[in-house]
């Protein structure tokens, strides 16, 4: 799912002939693993429809107060249908309950289409921009926060 959701939302983003980054199973072990860094998962009949890591920030201008939101992922064909916003409803509750008091989330800059999902759930730009790496093609990033 996660390959299916990235090349939907990502592809365009690249530049051309970019090959488009691989995500390696030990990548998802390395997350189930991780004591600071939960899973939350939405499915219906078993199939999933979208996934979500979040937990400990890794920003280091940021304190202990603030949870990141480290990946989000909708099937696509679920777009724009409702998922997106349970998984995000359970992702809120998730950082909560781990007792952060704000959420944090990075997106690439011209990612219209997310972005504009992080806003109407009370996210903003809060002034942090990073390149991100080469698997990327250096496309810029940005910082979204929101309160819990």
């Amino acid at each position: 799912m996660w390959d299916e959701s990235a090349r939907a939302g990502f592809t365009d983003l690249l530049p051309p002939r970019h090959p488009f980054p691989e995500v390696h199973a030990e990548t998802w072990f390395a997350l189930l693993e991780d004591p600071a860094v939960s899973l939350v998962l939405v499915e219906e009949d078993g199939e999933l429809l979208g996934v979500s890591a979040c937990g400990e920030s890794r920003d280091d201008d940021v304190d202990e107060s603030v949870g990141e939101v480290r990946s989000f992922f909708v099937a696509p064909g679920r777009w724009r249908g409702g998922v997106g916003r349970a998984l995000m409803d359970g992702v809120l509750d998730s950082l909560r309950e781990r007792g952060y008091a704000e959420a944090t989330v990075w997106s690439f800059a011209a990612n219209e289409g997310a972005n504009a999902f992080y806003e109407r759930l009370g996210f903003t730009r809060d002034g942090a921009e990073e390149p991100t790496d080469e698997a990327w093609a250096h496309l810029p990033g940005v910082r979204y926060r929101r309160s819990l």
